[in-house]
């Protein structure tokens, strides 16, 4: 993963702050940290995959790329943002700004589309698989594409919020009990989340963001997962926002967005 060792100091760095609300003292410009760029190229509805709903009817799966405009880097690390909804609701533009953002500090911003199940007869886990299936394959399609859009492909993170931040989750811990062997993504971002997997060992690295006072994803739960990952021998950071709902991703965006940059 030739841009992860690159930027194995930021790693070390967070990983001996694992746990705390500290960040590096970065030089200020440091690309993939600061805004570094004031402009960002944006390659709306690029189809990733077509596939079927739940119900059998044929659908693509969209995705909107973000690229800092004049960058002159061959290979970028790219960040792919999963809106939430609860699996019934939502669009890629939910976290457009978080795209945007990760394109500001150089990175290549990806907000995806994916299947989700509005009306009756809700089927959680089988949503969750369904958007799990699709977080894979959107990862796996930027790597196949990665020459296209100057991506490093060993080094795509999973990103999101709510149930995005689940599939986030999911597309670290659940491969080799469903999809592929090994996980596709280089780490991952998740706000307000949790897993549907137990964290075993060699696992990618994960970030979490999680209010204390959230009545959707309790905040237990996630720290749980990030717990876990740990005793499991994995590099794993949470960070709690004292009295924050489940709406984190909007009251604590630029903090949020910050502090993602800091420890990718």
């Amino acid at each position: 993963m030739k841009t992860l060792r690159r930027l194995l100091p930021a790693a070390l760095c967070v990983a001996l702050l694992a746990g705390t609300l500290t960040s590096c003292d970065w030089p200020e410009g440091t690309r993939y940290v600061h805004q570094v760029f004031t402009d960002v190229d944006v390659t709306s509805g690029i189809v990733y995959r077509t596939t079927t709903t739940h119900t059998g009817q044929p659908i693509e799966l969209k995705l909107d790329i973000y690229q800092p405009r004049g960058d002159t880097a061959a290979e970028r690390p790219a960040v792919m943002w999963m809106f939430g909804g609860g699996w019934r609701s939502g669009d890629r533009t939910q976290l457009a700004s978080y795209a945007q953002d990760a394109a500001e500090r150089g990175y290549v911003g990806v907000a995806i589309d994916y299947r989700i199940r509005p009306g009756p007869g809700f089927d959680l886990i089988g949503a969750a698989l369904d958007a799990y299936d699709d977080t894979i394959a959107a990862i796996q399609w930027l790597q196949a594409h990665a020459g296209d859009y100057r991506i490093d492909p060993d080094a795509v993170v999973a990103a999101g919020y709510s149930a995005g931040a689940v599939n986030a989750l999911n597309a670290i811990f659940m491969p080799g009990t469903r999809g592929p062997a090994t996980s596709p993504a280089a780490a991952a971002v998740a706000i307000a989340g949790l897993s549907l997997a137990a964290a075993s060992a060699d696992r990618p690295a994960a970030i979490m963001f999680h209010g204390t006072a959230d009545d959707i994803v309790p905040f237990a739960s996630g720290q749980a997962i990030c717990d876990q990952s740990r005793a499991a021998g994995n590099v794993c950071t949470f960070v709690p926002y004292e009295s924050g709902t489940h709406f984190i991703a909007f009251q604590q965006a630029a903090d949020i967005q910050a502090r993602t940059a800091d420890f990718i």
